[in-house]
């Protein structure tokens, strides 16, 4: 009765801030805003109007200005609206752009100084991968990340948060023997790191999950998965009431469901422990729980991309790992120690992604919607099951 009582608190605070905070208006033309907005080669994505969260994406272009966040007044010359989505043309009546942090412009002087020499191509790669500014990659590379199923490894997003925190961890527990001061340090370390990079909402989601985790391991001895997932969920939409709707919020989610109440039982079919067979199961788990989402939205199926990710995924995390080994050792100017293993590596990161995305059917089309219902009911019945498991008998 209390689990209950508290969550329909729960849901009228989320509901308060919903109504508070988002925008469900129309925007019209000829009309001028107070907007925030994300600049990036003309392109923007308006992140607020009048200080609140617009329902609907909102993507335009803008006169030219220098790539950054924008915040001030506009007028919308122009409107035009696909599938829920404005495309809309602004003019700039009176604006200021956003500076960086001190943080955010000391890794960017690092990026700069440790890239200095680096072919074209890797060092725009590793600014989306440690920068989180993916804006210089190809339109084909792109393209071809997305059709075996990478994108979210150039992309900031939990992956990186979680290479961070292994790097650091590592290095203080070489250093350091007490427990409690490690997991202060790792907390501070993904912060400064977290306010350093190009805000985004799946880095931001990333980072949360991080905190409540590395407080959940600081204040208990063992950490419940289930209630870091679920206290993380409900921060981030505390934050920014508009992100349950976001593509890479259900992702980001439901792969983190599938890791904890999916993957446990399909574990047990590895009787024998096999670490490969693990990281398989581990790997398509995920992939075939998402299929749902990806079909809405995307129409597609990521089929077999789940035989590039064997390979590519740990390839990709430890060339993310060395640069950002790179990158830290450039606060003393020994980055260009691993340069050649770096450029070795991006020459053989990217011909296993030429390589895997002339094979076919690593990405399929399919349309049919209803089976977005099948994997909500598979999921319900999951969920009621476990919880009858951990429930005591009535005649206890």
């Amino acid at each position: 009765m209390k689990k209950l009582f508290l969550l329909m608190i729960l849901i009228v605070i989320l509901m308060l801030r919903f109504s508070l905070s988002v925008r469900v208006t129309e925007i019209f033309q000829k009309e001028v805003y107070r907007m925030n907005l994300n600049l990036e080669d003309g392109r923007i994505k308006v992140l607020k109007i009048n200080n609140k969260y617009p329902l609907k994406n909102i993507y335009g272009k803008l006169g030219y200005k220098e790539d950054g966040k924008y915040e001030g007044y506009f007028l919308v010359k122009s409107i035009k609206e696909y599938e829920n989505i404005y495309f809309i043309e602004l003019e700039d009546i009176k604006s200021k752009k956003i500076e960086d942090s001190f943080l955010g412009k000391y890794l960017q002087t690092l990026f700069n100084r440790a890239e200095e020499d680096y072919s074209y191509g890797a060092k725009n790669i590793n600014r989306a991968i440690l920068l989180g500014d993916n804006t210089r990659i190809r339109k084909d590379l792109k393209d071809k990340i997305r059709y075996i199923g990478l994108s979210h490894i150039f992309a900031m997003s939990g992956l990186h948060i979680g290479l961070v925190i292994a790097i650091f961890y590592f290095i203080f527990k070489k250093t350091i023997k007490n427990k409690r001061l490690i997991e202060i340090l790792l907390l501070v370390s993904i912060t400064l790191y977290y306010l350093s990079v190009k805000e985004s909402p799946s880095f931001t989601r990333a980072y949360i999950m991080a905190v409540v985790y590395l407080l959940g391991k600081l204040f208990y001895e063992k950490i419940d998965l289930e209630k870091a997932l679920f206290v993380s969920a409900v921060i981030s939409v505390l934050i920014n009431p508009t992100a349950i709707f976001s593509v890479s919020f259900q992702l980001s989610y439901g792969a983190m469901i599938a890791i904890i109440y999916i993957f446990p039982y399909i574990k047990k079919i590895n009787y024998k422990k096999f670490k490969i067979l693990d990281y398989i199961l581990f790997t398509t788990t995920i992939q075939i729980f998402l299929i749902p989402i990806t079909v809405y939205y995307f129409n597609s199926i990521q089929f077999l991309s789940v035989i590039s990710n064997l390979i590519l995924l740990p390839l990709a995390s430890f060339y993310i790992t060395i640069n950002y080994i790179a990158l830290f050792l450039e606060n003393f100017y020994l980055s260009f120690l691993l340069k050649p293993v770096i450029e070795i590596l991006y020459k053989i990161l990217i011909y296993f992604i030429d390589f895997f995305s002339e094979l076919p059917y690593l990405s399929i089309e399919y349309t049919n919607k209803k089976l977005v219902y099948i994997y909500i009911i598979v999921f319900v019945i999951i969920v009621i099951c476990k919880n009858m498991k951990k429930s005591p008998p009535l005649g206890d």
